[in-house]
């Protein structure tokens, strides 16, 4: 009887678990799609000599991931790694300077990283909130982005503007100017506008 009995309420419960099953839906929808660098720029500008100016650049060799969950930015993850070695403001004197200790010390630091642990729903489109690394220092930042376009399923057109404080991360804090004082500005503006393409998974060794 014992066996019967339990046979039946093992019964029971695999019956159960299936139809909870099939009404719980299926899985969450993961898209890895990642920006197409060919049609896409990491921009940033700063004023010097007090504002009379500024200067322009970009770098040149970076990835932006995106983990695009049920078509949900809330649900999804941003990433970005940056190559610091690959700034270029277009004078290559500069730009060895900027990746010196004076600046960048991309010896030291070769990455800049972000990581997003939330993307929040705004007025105006969204904003990913996570860890933003830069010459060895980490902060939370907050990046607001709006969606500029979709095209099928893995093509997500994305800009953002934003400011940060270089001095928040060590960049440049000891440089001085021969006979401009706070010759550089220390708000870096930085404009990103990319789209997306599917990503390609690495490919697994056998």
């Amino acid at each position: 009887m014992n066996i019967a009995r339990n046979f039946w309420r093992f019964t029971l419960l695999i019956g159960i678990a299936l139809v909870l099953n099939a009404f719980t839906g299926p899985s969450e929808d993961l898209q890895k799609l990642t920006a197409e660098t060919n049609h896409s720029s990491l921009l940033f500008s700063v004023p010097i000599a007090n504002g009379i100016t500024r200067i322009t650049g970009k770098y040149n060799e970076y990835t932006i991931d995106l983990d695009y969950v049920d078509k949900d930015f809330t649900k999804s993850v941003l990433s970005a790694t940056i190559k610091a070695a690959s700034i270029d403001t277009g004078i290559d004197g500069r730009d060895e300077h900027l990746r010196s200790s004076d600046f960048f010390d991309v010896g030291t630091y070769p990455e800049i990283t972000f990581r997003s642990d939330r993307i929040v729903e705004t007025d105006i489109g969204y904003t990913a909130i996570g860890n933003f690394t830069l010459h060895g220092v980490t902060k939370e930042l907050e990046i607001p982005f709006v969606i500029t376009g979709m095209d099928g399923e893995n093509t997500l057109g994305i800009s953002s503007r934003l400011s940060i404080d270089r001095t928040d991360y060590g960049v440049g804090n000891d440089f001085k100017h021969t006979s401009i004082e706070n010759f550089i500005s220390n708000t870096i503006d930085i404009e990103i506008d990319f789209w997306t393409k599917k990503r390609k998974e690495p490919k697994k060794e056998e």
